[in-house]
């Protein structure tokens, strides 16, 4: 004669724990096995010529002068593509501001290098003492360093999924030539995604 066992229900409590408990692994490991089949990778950005043109220092400490960089952006993801829906670019010498400009929007696909031109036109900027003396130095000397950063609002694309956007922030520190007939040497920026 078997003895009749006693069952052991779960109370609801239990149940609702368990069922979060189940959703929270699959959800983790979907997440898991999609980011190592994507393997994201940051881009890779420099500053590849720089150069200036129009050129003027008034007797009153006054800059005038076109600044022209080529922004190399490369995206080493084999299946992300990015966009680049608003860029805006600023130039600094000495932490003074001495232009800005917006960038032209474009998609980058992935595995993709793209060269962006980045024209600066500074117009009647104001130096002041040290800044101005350490500009005509610099400039004397065959090189001025400036520091350039770009703000970007960024979204990602895998297959049909698009992200929301992400802000991108990019400093680089290349070396203008003095003359236009110098050639710059490439410059790599500081992300921060």
């Amino acid at each position: 004669m078997a003895t009749p066992t006693k069952t052991r229900r779960l109370s609801p409590v239990r149940c609702i724990a368990l069922i979060a408990l189940t959703i929270i692994v699959i959800v983790g490991l979907t997440i898991l096995v999609i980011w190592l089949s994507v393997k994201p990778r940051r881009p890779i950005y420099s500053i590849e010529n720089a150069s200036v043109h129009n050129y003027n220092m008034t007797k009153n400490e006054h800059l005038y002068g076109n600044f022209n960089f080529t922004l190399k952006a490369y995206n080493p993801n084999s299946r992300v593509s990015i966009y680049y829906d608003s860029i805006e670019v600023k130039l600094f010498y000495n932490s003074l501001q001495i232009a800005f400009n917006n960038a032209e929007t474009f998609f980058q696909p992935h595995r993709n290098v793209t060269y962006l031109d980045l024209f600066l036109s500074a117009k009647d900027v104001a130096l002041y003492g040290d800044i101005a003396r350490d500009l005509k130095e610099e400039r004397t000397s065959g090189a001025v360093e400036v520091e350039i950063k770009v703000r970007a609002k960024i979204r990602f694309k895998v297959g049909i999924w698009k992200s929301s956007h992400r802000k991108l922030k990019l400093s680089c520190s290349p070396r203008v030539p003095a003359s236009s007939t110098k050639g710059s040497q490439t410059s790599p920026c500081d992300l921060d995604l």
